[in-house]
């Protein structure tokens, strides 16, 4: 059997900017990271936000799901990554002060995103994709199956 790991990114607008995390090797990317063991997704994408970004989220929806192989040159994982769309559900001011999460977060226009040194170029596609208003498919439509509290039907 092949390992998965799951992961979670956050695409979140507020007010024409995008929240991006200032990683902690000077680098910028959305909020994203591992969901742990006995979390949902939705629960994962939230939690990962707020410890990165020190923002808190509401999940709107689904925006897209990769699926690939990892190998570490000793083994196979499976990566499932979930790109969630969110909205800030309080204070929108982001953490300043680094941490093992980040070193903090800020708001950037659209326009600025490039300028940065990005992880990965991919932070523009998924905030196109979003500004698209591609298939958003609900947070609801997600269900964790064998987690504390579901059940199989």
């Amino acid at each position: 059997m092949t390992p998965t790991l799951l992961v979670a990114l956050v695409v979140v607008a507020h007010e024409g900017r995008y929240l991006l995390v200032e990683e902690t090797d000077g680098r910028f990317y959305l909020p994203a990271g591992k969901v742990e063991p006995g979390e949902d997704i939705v629960s994962g994408a939230a939690r990962e936000t707020a410890e990165e970004a020190g923002v808190a989220v509401d999940l709107l929806g689904i925006l897209g799901i990769e699926h690939d192989i990892l190998h570490d040159g000793t083994r196979r994982v499976a990566r499932l990554r979930f790109a969630l769309v969110g909205r800030v559900a309080g204070d929108p001011r982001p953490k300043r002060e680094a941490d093992h999460h980040s070193r903090g977060a800020r708001w950037v226009a659209k326009a600025d995103v490039a300028a940065l040194p990005l992880r990965h170029p991919e932070v523009l596609a998924w905030i196109e994709r979003c500004e698209r208003a591609e298939a958003l498919l609900p947070c609801a439509a997600y269900r964790p199956l064998g987690l504390p509290g579901s059940r199989l039907r």
